[in-house]
């Protein structure tokens, strides 16, 4: 049945015209989370992911095989976000050097309507984003993207102008796949960690999610996190919805820190080693870790901790 209604809801979403935002006769009120009841009911018809975090975290124990997902990109679902982030300013196109604050807002008003903790409020719009919440309620189509699952958002900031000038190539999704497959396929591989120390917006963690439970990310890009977190929410629950049973730290804020550190003290390159825990602005990515580079008192070097610190999670190297 999900695969016949997968068809159906592509064929559908294929034949539909495209939508001009129009003023509403009422102004629009949205309530933090107001978007997870339609991801749920969506998501919960096509692959069965988000019941499946549910089953297993009333279980309390692992249950069941992980439902698996088909990785495939559509140039419909690429217009629809287009579509979207054209729409959220009043004058022109969103591309140009400027684009990471829209990039940023879309990326907050998403996060706001999935409910995450660390996005509570709706996010302000500046003078030229004025009534960009009410136009994307009538652009943004979820569907569109539960329909073809894909990381789209790292495929539009590898392609614009700020996400190139960041140097923000990420892996292609075949490779992704194949490396995923060839570290965790052929195992049970539910329990196993997996972290990317430089998680980009979560390529590799989201085609590890086919496999295994226990994801974990880093970056110091705070958009690109955020970008890690819609694809969590959209695609593997388990990344921005740790469960307690397996990883009581990542589910533990006053461990943040701890955790962050011993993911980077097995990481590779020596690179990372130059970061540090961002505990000013770690609250608006949990469970995913924000680092900064360390900061530097007048006339000091830089210094690293070989040894991390904190607790030792056992994780392989990056």
């Amino acid at each position: 049945m999900p695969s016949e209604l997968l068809a159906v809801l592509r064929q559908t979403i294929l034949a539909a015209k495209p939508i001009t935002p129009k003023p509403l006769a009422a102004p629009l009120k949205l309530e933090h989370g107001w978007l997870l009841p339609h991801l749920l009911a969506a998501e919960g018809a096509l692959w069965g992911r988000w019941e499946h975090w549910h089953d297993t975290m009333m279980a309390g124990r692992i249950i069941g095989s992980i439902p698996l997902i088909n990785w495939e990109s559509n140039s419909a679902a690429r217009r629809m976000l287009e579509t979207s982030l054209n729409c959220i300013t009043t004058h022109g196109g969103w591309q140009g050097w400027g684009s990471w604050q829209v990039f940023d807002y879309f990326l907050d008003w998403l996060l706001f309507g999935f409910g995450h903790r660390g996005q509570p409020l709706l996010p302000t719009e500046p003078s030229d984003f004025t009534g960009a919440s009410e136009r994307l309620y009538q652009v943004f189509n979820l569907e569109t993207l539960l329909a073809w699952p894909h990381d789209y958002l790292g495929e539009i900031l590898a392609e614009n102008r700020h996400g190139q000038h960041l140097g923000f190539y990420p892996t292609p999704m075949e490779v992704a796949r194949m490396m995923a497959a060839m570290t965790l396929g052929g195992e049970d591989a539910r329990c196993k960690s997996v972290c990317d120390p430089c998680v980009g917006t979560g390529r590799l963690l989201l085609a590890a999610s086919n496999h295994s439970y226990r994801l974990y990310g880093c970056d110091l890009n705070p958009t690109v996190l955020k970008a890690t977190l819609v694809n969590g929410w959209l695609y593997a629950p388990w990344l921005v919805r740790s469960f307690p049973f397996l990883d009581p730290h990542n589910c533990d804020p006053a461990a943040s820190a701890a955790v962050s550190d011993s993911l980077i003290a097995q990481a590779r390159p020596e690179l990372l080693q130059l970061t540090e825990h961002d505990g000013d602005t770690q609250a608006q990515f949990e469970p995913l870790k924000k680092r900064r580079l360390r900061r530097r008192r007048p006339g000091a070097h830089v210094t690293t901790d070989p040894s991390g610190a904190g607790l030792s999670l056992g994780l392989p190297p990056g």
